[in-house]
């Protein structure tokens, strides 16, 4: 039923990588139009975003004019979410999901059920095969599952849970490891170099290594190049599908997919971001969202703009680092650290009567869950929050509820969603 999405991006994917600048810059504006008046048209929010502008799609008639509608946050779509809905949309094509970044905010938002992941998994291929691997070579992915471990036949991928790498489990996940024989690793870094820090002295032969869902340090780049002897890829996205980017087979720097959506940076002043080397935050305006529009919307992510054009021959527009979703360690009673990407994703899919979140942690062990609640919040809400961080912990914290009236964005308007107090030393 998917498969027709699946091939024609991939397809369309394989023209796109050999586009002129001009075609990619006419290919994005006549995305913009097509996408505001299905907006216009089909999506109350925006109907009415319009109407009280005095304006109509036919008004916008450049990027500038574009750039002066107003940002999408996510405050918005949390207020906003059944007004952001597509009406000419069937009801059945609904699909719920709820991001698990680290924002601090348990979005929840609507994406097209099934067309949507086969789209993504046309972008994904072609990820994969800037470092010559494919979606069915044997694979160890290291993201944050419930399972200790888990073999999935028909992709052929070992998952390996980020949240269970104890001294008890990595030398079983290392035996699991040499058993598959992978040609490649994805996961986040953060776990990936702690899985790398143990096998310091035990490596397997891989083609490439796939990092996501956090920032990628320098000294974690080269520890785990040197180590396994090949090339690390960044990787660069989010579920609400506006930007999706991948680092490529000569440079570090990110190629935004110009067929996906339209990027900008924003700088601390609301200005765009022009000039080689300076930073600002992402705004995305995603190309295949248009169950559920994400237009200028804010990601809360910053990332360094580059004015360079690669060795590799394509024509996407440069990011020459993402500097935002650094990743976050917290220390457990045993002076383990764990990786904490994931922690917010748990909280939202135990209530949703939580607007805002934040981890605090300043002993050994103990974890400070700030939380900023709706209405409808009760003692339940903390009794399931609880559960589902003893089932993913065990005993290794123990975890706080602390009820506040807002979350303190820190200087660049970002939520911090942990605060971590213990000095952290973590290195190969």
């Amino acid at each position: 039923m998917y498969h027709t999405p699946y091939q024609e991006t991939y397809r369309s994917l394989q023209h796109t990588q050999r586009w002129t600048p001009e075609q990619i810059k006419d290919y994005q504006w006549q995305q913009l139009k097509t996408l505001l008046h299905h907006a216009y048209e089909h999506v109350p929010y925006y109907k009415k975003l319009f109407n009280i502008r005095g304006i109509t799609p036919d008004d916008v008639q450049s990027l500038h004019d574009f750039q002066q509608l107003p940002f999408l946050t996510k405050e918005t779509v949390q207020e906003h979410t059944n007004e952001l809905k597509a009406t000419n949309y069937p009801t059945h094509t609904f699909e719920e999901t709820i991001t698990g970044g680290s924002t601090g905010f348990p979005l929840r938002f609507y994406v097209e059920k099934g067309v949507w992941y086969a789209k993504h998994l046309a972008y994904i291929k072609t990820l994969l095969e800037r470092a010559e691997c494919h979606a069915m070579d044997k694979s160890v992915q290291i993201t944050g599952s419930e399972k200790p471990w888990e073999y999935r036949p028909l992709s052929r991928t070992l998952v390996l849970s980020s949240y269970h790498m104890t001294d008890q489990n990595l030398p079983i996940y290392v035996k699991k490891i040499r058993r598959l024989q992978p040609q490649y690793l994805i996961g986040y870094p953060s776990a990936i170099t702690m899985l790398a820090t143990y096998m310091k002295h035990n490596t397997i032969e891989l083609k490439a290594i796939f990092c996501y869902g956090e920032t990628i340090y320098d000294w974690q780049r080269e520890f785990l190049e040197e180590l396994f002897q090949c090339r690390v890829h960044g990787q660069y996205g989010h579920r609400e599908q506006s930007v999706l980017a991948g680092t490529c087979e000569k440079s570090n720097s990110y190629h935004i997919f110009p067929d996906y959506g339209l990027v900008e940076l924003i700088d601390r002043n609301g200005r765009q971001v022009t000039k080689d080397g300076e930073s600002g935050e992402i705004v995305a305006t995603g190309f295949h969202t248009g169950i559920f529009p994400f237009i200028r919307y804010k990601t809360g992510d910053i990332a360094v703009y580059s004015t360079h054009h690669c060795e590799c021959g394509r024509n996407y527009p440069l990011l020459k680092s993402i500097e935002g979703r650094v990743q976050d360690f917290v220390v457990s009673k045993t002076n383990r650290l764990v990786p904490f990407m994931g922690v917010h994703h748990l909280v939202a899919k135990s209530t949703e009567n939580v607007k805002e979140c934040q981890l605090y942690q300043e002993r050994q062990g103990e974890i400070v869950l700030r939380v900023v609640r709706r209405e409808t919040y009760s003692e339940d809400d903390a009794r399931r929050i609880q559960e589902s961080f003893h089932k993913r912990f065990g005993d290794e914290f123990s975890l706080t509820l602390t009820c506040v009236d807002s979350i303190p964005r820190t200087n660049r308007g970002k939520y911090q969603f942990l605060v971590q107090k213990l000095p952290i030393h973590f290195s190969p």
